[in-house]
């Protein structure tokens, strides 16, 4: 899946991949957003700690798994909250932002556009294989990482820099076509039936119609708690999406994190 702002999620994952090379106004901003209420429902803790327990070139996957197991065990950021986080962070890091083409200046539209997709975001971010007993992100960059390289930050920023380009990214389709991304795409077509409209011929190659036909699989669960009260407002997000690898998909998913949780 690909947002308007996939390039800010891109970018917000090289922030975090490179972060020694952020400005000193930035790395304020984000410590000062981490350490807020507003950002408790995100889990910054562990993010955090995936960030600086890992080396740039070890597996993120075990970070990856604590952080998000987290994060869904918190209640769900309400709009008051993700507003404050991101106009936070777009503040103090808008020099960093534009030196990779990031622009800023709307600042109520990308907030806006967060505030819409975070509901579906969270709900795919949370998603649960029961057969497996592992959360889905994990479980998906485990295939991943199985059938390519190591998913270090250096790996994951060249994979997305990839994508956001139209390249191949040279992940199998086995590696993707799970359950688990089953579920993520109908939860997709649920809410933001638009991005999954425009994906669903790459989905449909790539994994076969019935892949997507909007029925979720047997064995995969929601883990996150209970919603707060953030409303989806999908029909105020722009979206579009490319021509993507299907092999990609996790690793979108999990940049579509980091933006968010930056």
């Amino acid at each position: 899946m690909l947002f308007n702002f996939a390039v800010l999620l891109a970018g917000a994952g090289f922030a975090v991949a490179q972060s020694s090379g952020l400005s000193s106004q930035c790395q304020s901003a984000l410590v000062s957003t981490a350490a807020s209420s507003s950002a408790a429902c995100l889990n910054p803790s562990g993010l955090i700690s995936l960030v600086v327990t890992n080396s740039a070139t070890s597996s993120v996957i075990p970070g990856v798994n604590t952080w998000i197991s987290g994060m869904c065990s918190q209640a769900a950021c309400s709009n008051s909250s993700l507003q404050t986080v991101v106009t936070d962070i777009l503040s103090g890091c808008s020099t960093d932002l534009s030196s990779i083409g990031v622009d800023t200046t709307n600042s109520t539209a990308i907030v806006t556009s967060i505030q819409a997709a975070y509901p579906t975001v969270r709900q795919l971010m949370c998603l649960n294989d029961t057969s497996t007993r592992t959360l889905c992100v994990p479980e998906l960059l485990t295939n991943i990482q199985s059938s390519t390289t190591t998913l270090s930050l250096n790996n994951i920023v060249s994979l997305v820099t990839k994508l956001v380009s139209g390249q191949s990214t040279g992940i199998p389709s086995s590696a993707v076509c799970t359950n688990c991304t089953k579920a993520a795409y109908t939860v997709l077509r649920q809410g933001l039936p638009g991005v999954a409209s425009s994906a669903q011929s790459s989905f449909s190659s790539e994994c076969g119609a019935n892949y997507t036909d909007g029925q979720m699989p047997s064995g995969i669960q929601e883990a996150s708690s209970s919603p707060s009260s953030t409303t989806s407002t999908s029909g105020a997000i722009v979206l579009s999406v490319g021509s993507l690898n299907m092999g990609a998909f996790a690793v979108a998913a999990l940049s579509a994190a980091f933006a968010i949780f930056a």
